[in-house]
């Protein structure tokens, strides 16, 4: 299924039909299709899955850049998920030209400050550098002080800001690989 591995996580492919399931609020078949064990929380932002549903559908290399399930490999309990915003993609910094892609994603209340996010951003970016990706992008709020903590840790550097239509303003983040 397409599934990447670390020690704790296994960060799994959410298949076409499980992106539908999931924008459709559908727990059983999602569930099912996912084969980990699905928490409530999975359907808190179900717009996103509808979102990436049509981009993998008019776009199916972008398939495997979409939403992940992080679950935790002792129970199968999901503790997240998070997707890339598209396909790698030609990105040029200072004067130099790479694939890119940006990058989000959601650990669960629970489960937070325990390591989740940085070891499932570490497999991915291994991950992303064997399909020849050069950085990784993070759009952050910046009222947001742990995520902002977290893109420091990783050792991303500020590039700019925007203002995201949904979201408000953000800094964005690069990380190199």
């Amino acid at each position: 299924m397409n599934d990447i591995e670390t020690d704790r996580l296994i960060l799994r492919l959410v298949p076409l039909a499980g992106l539908a399931a999931t924008a459709a609020k559908d727990a059983e078949t999602t569930q099912r299709l996912i084969g980990l064990k699905l928490p409530d929380d999975w359907f808190e932002e179900s717009w996103v899955s509808e979102l990436r549903l049509n981009q993998w559908k008019d776009d199916p290399e972008y398939g495997p850049w979409s939403i992940r399930a992080i679950a935790l490999k002792s129970t199968g309990q999901i503790v997240g998920n998070f997707n890339c915003h598209d396909r790698p993609r030609p990105f040029q910094f200072q004067d130099e030209t790479g694939l890119a892609i940006e990058m989000g994603y959601t650990i669960f209340a629970p489960w937070r400050r325990q390591g989740i996010a940085f070891e499932m951003i570490n497999a991915f970016m291994a991950h992303a550098r064997q399909h020849n990706v050069r950085w990784v992008l993070l759009s952050i709020s910046p009222e947001n002080q742990p995520s902002l903590a977290f893109a420091r840790k990783l050792g991303a550097e500020k590039i700019g800001s925007q203002i995201d239509e949904k979201d408000g303003p953000e800094d964005i983040f690069l990380i190199e690989l």
